[in-house]
């Protein structure tokens, strides 16, 4: 499960959705606990295709740029990992970098359940020196 979280992060990162997308089960549940900058609040989704659209609305406005993992957790079927991933506003180029965490649920190797958490403590205008601009694993 570490290998396949590892793998979901770079994914995402990368763009290809699609791909990333395998590791959900079609019925995932997501779970948002934070308010998105500016595009969605705290709420819930059914679904691999919400989540997918979810995902495709962020891209819209902000260009993923790097991340690394800082954590990974695994109990049984769920898996807990904290990451730093920075982004770009496609229109104002601002960059921020942010905190993440993933609760994850697992079942017969696909994720059902997504609890996420963010940080916003990069979303300033003296982040760039927090800047990731590519994936970096941690030692």
């Amino acid at each position: 499960m570490r290998r396949n979280v590892f793998e979901i992060t770079r994914l995402r990162m990368s763009g290809r959705i699609d791909e990333m997308l395998r590791y959900f089960a079609p019925d995932v549940i997501v779970r948002y606990h934070a308010t998105k900058e500016g595009l969605f609040l705290p709420g819930v989704l059914h679904g691999r295709e919400a989540f997918r659209e979810n995902i495709r609305l962020t891209d819209v406005d902000y260009e993923p740029l790097g991340s690394e993992v800082l954590d990974i957790l695994v109990d049984g079927s769920m898996t807990a990992v904290r990451w730093r991933n920075s982004w770009r506003h496609r229109n104002s180029g601002r960059t921020a970098t942010m905190d993440m965490a993933h609760f994850l649920s697992w079942r017969n190797g696909m994720v059902v359940e997504v609890f996420e958490y963010l940080d916003y403590h990069g979303w300033n205008p003296f982040s760039d020196h927090e800047l990731i601009e590519r994936d970096e694993p941690r030692p």
